[in-house]
C-alpha cells in the first residue's frame, strides 16, 4: 500500500511546488511591469508608461494589485487632458481599495469636465488626508475652480489662502483672489472676507474693495476709514498703487460729474468711418435730450491712438473727467481690457463690441449689440411656432458658419426640434448641387444653373420638376451666410427641388441687393435683424425722421444702436435718485420696458441687451416685416 501511495505523494508535491513556482514567477513578472510603468512615468515617457500599465491591468485581476496602476494611468491621462478616460479608469477601483490619492484624481477630473458639484462632493473631505505637497496644491486648485463655478466665493478665497501656504507663486493666487473680490463677491461677503483674513494680503485686498465700493456710492468718509485701516497695516499686498489712487480721489471734493458720459470709439485710423457712424447716433440723442432737459455732455476718446491702451483711456475718463458712465468700445480688440478696467474702477460701461464673454467680466459691464445667440433663438422660436418641427442646416465652412451652426443645434435641442441633417459647403463655393443632393438624400446628375438668369430660364419646367423631385425630408432649412452667397444658393435650391420649406437666415441676409437679385426664389424665407428702417414702430419712425433731417442720409445699425444706448443713459442720469455710478448701474439692471430703435428692452442678469428682433421677408423684390 505504501509503495503505491508514496509515488503519488511525491508527484503531488512536485506539481504543487511547480505551480507555486509558476505563480510566484508570474507575480514577479507582473510586479516588474508595474515598476517598469512607474519608472517610465517618472522619466516623462508617458505614452510608453501608459502602454505598460494598461497591459499590467489587463493581465492582473486582483483589485488590490491593480489599484496603483489605475491611479498612475489616471495621472498620465490627467496630464494629457483626457479627463473622461481618467474618470473611467478611476471608477474601476473598488471603493474599499480607493485611496485619498484616487479620490483626489477623480475629483480633479470631474472638475475639469465641468461637473463641479460632483467634484466638490469628492474633494471637500480630502484637505485633512495625508497627501504629498504637490497633490495638496492640486487639491486646493480644483476646490477653488469648483467653488467659483458654484458661486461659493468665500470658500474659494479660503482655498486660495491655503494655496498661499503651499506654493511660492503668490502673484497668480493673489491675482485670482483680486478678481473675486473686485468683480464677483457681494457686499456682505466682502466685509466678511476683510474680517476673516485681516492681517493677510487677501484681507488687505478685501479692505481696498470695500473702500472702492464706498467711494462709488459717495460714502466718502467710510471710504477714508477703510483706507486708513489698510495703510495702518504692515502687511504687504500687490495693490498699493490702487489704494493710493483711491485715497487721492477720496480727498477731492467733486470727484464725480453726473452730467458727463465718456465715449470710447475709433475717431482715426482704418475704423474711423465706423466710429463716425456711432458718433452721429450719439450726438442725435444728445441734441434731443438737451432741448428739454438739463444739458449733458459726451467726452470722446479715440481708441485708435497708438501707444495708449483702452484701459488707460477708461482711467482717464473716470479720474480726470470724472464721468458717470462710459459708452463703448466699438471693437473687440479694445473692449476686453477696457471692460476689465471699468469693472475695477466700478464705472458702468455699455459696449457695442461682440467680444465673447464681455458682459460676464463684471456687474458694471453691459452690452447692446446683436449677438449670434439672439438670432438663432428668435429663428427657432418662429419656426416652431408656425409648426415646423424638423430642420436641416446648410452652412459655409468658415468661423461664422461653424459658430452659428453650433448655436442653432444647441437651441434646437433645447427647444425640442428635430435635427435632420447638417451639410457644409466651401466658403467661396458657387456650385451647391452635391450639398443639395445630400440634403435631399439623393444622388442624381442634373444640369447646373450657373447664374440667376439660367435659373429663370428653367421656370417653364417647374411643373415637370415638381413631379420629378421628392419632398424635402425637413420642414425648415437654416443657412447662416451673407446676402452675396445666398443670391447664388437660393436659385439652386429651387432648381434642384428644395421648395415648400421655410428658409431661415441671419441678419446678413438683410440686403436690398438680395431682394432684387434673388427675391423670387426666397418666397418662403424669413430672416432676422435688430434694425429695420421701414418698421411701423413709432420709435423707429421718429428716429428715421430725426436722422434724415439732421444728416440728410440713411442711418445704419451702428447709428441706431448708439442712439438707443445714449438715449437710455441720458434718461437715467435725469433721475434725481441717481447720485453716483452705483445708482446708475442699478438702474440699468432694472430697465425692463425700454422701447429701443434696435429692439432693446432692457438687460439680462449678465448685462446682455434683451432684444426683440425683427422678422423680415422678401415680397415683390422688397424687404418687409413678417406679419
Amino acid at each position: 500500500m505504501m509503495r503505491i501511495f508514496y509515488p503519488i505523494l511525491v508527484a503531488v508535491m512536485t506539481v504543487t511546488l511547480l505551480c507555486s513556482f509558476s505563480v510566484s514567477a508570474v507575480r514577479a513578472a507582473e510586479a516588474g511591469e508595474l515598476k517598469q510603468g512607474q519608472e517610465l512615468f517618472q522619466e516623462g515617457r508617458l505614452n510608453q508608461a501608459l502602454a505598460v500599465l494598461r497591459g499590467f491591468v489587463q493581465q492582473n485581476k486582483d483589485p488590490s494589485a491593480t489599484a496603483p496602476a489605475l491611479i498612475l494611468i489616471s495621472r498620465i491621462l490627467l496630464q494629457q487632458q483626457q479627463y473622461g478616460d481618467a474618470i473611467l479608469y478611476l471608477q474601476r477601483i473598488p471603493v474599499m481599495h480607493r485611496s485619498p490619492e484616487a479620490d483626489l484624481l477623480l475629483g480633479c477630473s470631474l472638475v475639469e469636465t465641468g461637473k463641479y458639484e460632483l467634484g466638490l462632493q469628492q474633494l471637500q473631505f480630502l484637505p485633512g488626508e495625508n497627501l504629498s505637497p504637490a497633490d495638496k496644491v492640486k487639491l486646493y486648485q480644483a476646490l477653488t475652480v469648483a467653488t467659483i463655478a458654484e458661486k461659493q466665493f468665500l470658500r474659494a478665497l479660503f482655498y486660495l489662502q491655503e494655496q498661499l501656504f503651499l506654493t511660492s507663486n503668490s502673484a497668480a493666487i493673489l491675482g485670482q483672489a483680486h478678481r473675486i473680490l473686485q468683480n464677483r463677491i457681494n457686499d456682505t461677503d466682502l466685509s466678511e472676507a476683510a474680517f476673516m483674513w485681516q492681517g493677510t494680503a487677501i484681507g488687505q485686498d478685501a479692505r481696498l474693495q470695500l473702500a472702492r465700493r464706498a467711494l462709488v456710492q459717495q460714502k466718502t468718509e467710510l471710504a477714508k476709514k477703510h483706507l486708513q485701516t489698510l495703510f495702518a497695516s504692515t502687511v504687504t499686498f500687490p495693490y498699493w498703487q490702487e489704494a493710493e489712487q483711491l485715497l487721492q480721489r477720496s480727498r477731492t471734493e467733486t470727484w464725480l460729474s453726473r452730467d458727463s458720459i465718456g465715449v470710447l470709439i475709433p475717431l482715426s485710423g482704418r475704423y474711423q468711418s465706423y466710429g463716425e457712424l456711432v458718433k452721429k447716433g450719439l450726438e442725435l440723442a444728445l441734441q434731443e435730450h438737451n432741448k428739454t432737459r438739463l444739458p449733458a455732455r459726451f467726452v470722446y476718446r479715440d481708441t485708435a491712438v497708438e501707444g495708449v491702451t483702452s484701459a488707460q483711456l477708461v482711467s482717464g475718463l473716470t479720474d480726470d473727467d470724472k464721468v458717470i458712465a462710459v459708452i463703448g468700445p466699438l471693437l473687440g480688440t479694445a473692449a476686453g481690457e477696457a471692460a476689465r478696467r471699468a469693472q475695477r474702477e466700478m464705472v458702468p460701461m455699455v459696449s457695442f463690441a461682440q467680444t465673447e464673454g464681455l458682459p460676464e467680466i463684471g456687474n458694471f459691464i453691459f452690452r447692446d449689440t446683436l449677438t449670434a445667440e439672439q438670432q438663432v433663438k428668435r429663428l427657432v422660436q418662429y419656426a416652431l411656432g408656425k409648426g415646423d418641427i424638423s430642420f436641416s442646416i446648410l452652412y459655409p465652412e468658415n468661423r461664422l458658419g461653424e459658430k452659428m451652426t453650433e448655436l442653432f443645434i444647441a437651441e434646437l435641442r433645447a427647444s425640442g426640434g428635430e435635427l435632420v441633417d447638417v451639410v457644409s459647403y466651401p466658403e467661396d463655393g458657387t456650385d451647391f448641387r452635391k450639398q443639395i443632393q445630400k440634403l435631399l438624400w439623393e444622388d442624381r446628375e442634373v444640369k447646373i444653373p450657373q447664374t440667376v438668369e439660367d435659373a429663370e430660364n428653367e421656370e417653364e419646367q417647374q411643373e415637370k420638376l415638381e413631379l420629378e423631385y421628392p419632398l424635402a425630408p425637413f420642414h425648415a432649412l437654416f443657412i447662416p451666410d451673407y446676402a452675396e452667397q445666398i443670391s447664388q444658393i437660393a436659385p439652386q435650391l429651387v432648381f434642384y427641388g428644395i421648395k415648400d420649406v421655410t428658409l431661415l437666415g441671419i441678419n446678413g441676409w438683410n440686403s436690398p441687393e438680395l431682394a432684387s437679385q434673388a427675391g423670387r426664389f426666397l418666397k418662403d424665407a424669413v430672416f432676422v435683424d435688430a434694425f429695420y428702417p421701414g418698421s411701423k414702430k413709432p420709435e423707429v419712425q421718429r428716429f428715421m425722421e430725426l436722422y434724415r433731417q439732421t444728416y440728410q442720409e440713411e442711418p445704419t445699425i451702428l447709428g441706431a444702436q448708439a442712439f438707443d444706448v445714449a438715449t437710455l443713459l441720458l434718461q437715467i442720469i435725469d433721475d434725481p435718485a441717481v447720485g453716483n455710478r452705483d445708482d446708475l448701474r442699478r438702474k440699468l439692471t432694472e430697465v425692463k420696458d425700454y422701447r429701443g430703435v434696435t429692439g432693446t428692452s432692457g438687460f439680462d442678469v449678465y448685462g446682455e441687451a434683451i432684444k426683440m428682433l425683427s422678422l423680415l421677408q422678401i415680397n415683390r423684390g422688397r424687404i418687409v416685416e413678417s406679419e
